[in-house]
């Protein structure tokens, strides 16, 4: 056999294990997030094929894939490098490193809510989550999004709260983008484990303010000052972690350019409006045109809408937030101004309360 057949042999070779890796992965985006479930197979074990074929991929890349534990559970491989901080997750010293939620031990978790993430770690040790962004062209907008304010000059700005886009693997027509891994929901905020104060909460409402895009928030730690019984020395950062269904508009639009119309769709979710799972406002409803950083606003004053920090300044912006009216609502300037203007008045040991849970269940702040 001479050198060029050879050569044609590996070639082939190499294209047959792609194209069969490539055929074992979700045809679409909407199938990564919900993979096709057959009599014999369980959700959760349909979810884990998904990802088997690219452990080599990544690999390669130098990103080694947690080990499924049960139910929705990853966690590390027990022959992984030793970890190694961030910068995006830290445990509160009152939990210690016991079993326990908001602990060391609760950081080298990961609770999978669909197939389109998966936890890894670098071969420095440090933890990330790999994310299908884009199939063909859906989700194209959603990495263009990242490529644009979560890398380069934008990522570095104070108020974005956008979590940095480390890195991004082209896999055929799939696009995988590479994040680190942040500690804790914000959804678990209040009403869960969490010991936050309302002075702890209204700074996490405050910096979702700063960003308010979507409900998808993660937190590096918990304050917890309840629990440490006085007001957090520091406070943690919050990330925004989704822009699925955003609308990136260019930097010469105006306040009044910022518009569209219908439900927001697109991305891994089903193009049905029935199948639209978030409240949405009568402006929003009605079909017309409507204000987008209104609708923003809106969304993220509805997840907070059975928390009560019994301040009444605070309390009276959340309802105006979440107002029907578009016009007597806030756009998120104004809703994070008025919210500045309120927290400046008020000593930091007044907001060392507990909060209130109304309707006597927890909030849904990320999804």
């Amino acid at each position: 056999m001479s050198d060029s057949d050879i050569q044609n042999d590996l070639a082939t070779s190499k294209t047959g294990a792609t194209m069969l890796a490539r055929d074992q992965l979700p045809a679409t985006l909407q199938l990564w997030r919900q993979p096709l479930v057959t009599d014999d197979d369980d959700y959760q074990e349909a979810e884990n094929a998904v990802w088997e074929p690219l452990q080599p991929l990544f690999e390669e890349r130098g990103y080694k894939l947690w080990v499924y534990n049960f139910g929705s559970l990853f966690s590390p491989g027990p022959e992984e490098s030793a970890e190694v901080s961030s910068g995006f997750a830290y445990a509160s010293p009152h939990r210690g490193g016991g079993e326990v939620p908001g602990s060391v031990w609760d950081i080298f978790e990961f609770l999978s809510m669909n197939a389109l993430c998966r936890p890894a770690r670098t071969k420095e040790g440090r933890d990330v989550v790999i994310r299908v962004l884009a199939v063909g062209h859906r989700g194209s907008d959603h990495a263009d999004i990242l490529r644009t304010i979560a890398r380069g000059c934008l990522a570095f700005y104070s108020n974005n709260h956008t979590i940095p886009l480390l890195d991004t693997v082209e896999f055929e027509d799939i696009t995988f983008g590479i994040f680190p891994k942040v500690g804790f929901r914000v959804e678990e905020a209040y009403g869960y484990w969490a010991k936050n104060s309302v002075g702890d909460i209204v700074d996490m409402l405050r910096q979702c303010l700063e960003d308010a895009f979507k409900d998808n928030f993660l937190v590096q730690w918990h304050p917890e000052s309840l629990l440490a019984g006085h007001p957090a020395h520091s406070m943690p950062r919050v990330y925004l972690t989704d822009f699925e269904v955003a609308i990136l508009f260019p930097q010469s639009a105006t306040y009044e350019d910022c518009v569209a119309s219908g439900i927001p769709m697109g991305g891994s979710f089903p193009d049905d409006p029935t199948r639209y799972k978030r409240p949405v406002p009568p402006d929003v409803a009605s079909g017309e045109t409507y204000n987008a950083m209104k609708l923003d606003v809106w969304q993220l004053a509805k997840s907070f809408e059975n928390f009560q920090s019994t301040i009444p300044e605070i309390d009276k912006l959340l309802e105006c937030m979440r107002d029907p009216d578009s016009a007597r609502r806030p756009d998120s300037a104004l809703a994070l101004s008025d919210l500045t203007d309120i927290l400046s008045a008020i000593p930091l040991k007044s907001l060392h309360i507990p909060p209130v849970l109304l309707n006597n269940g927890p909030c849904s702040i990320a999804v």
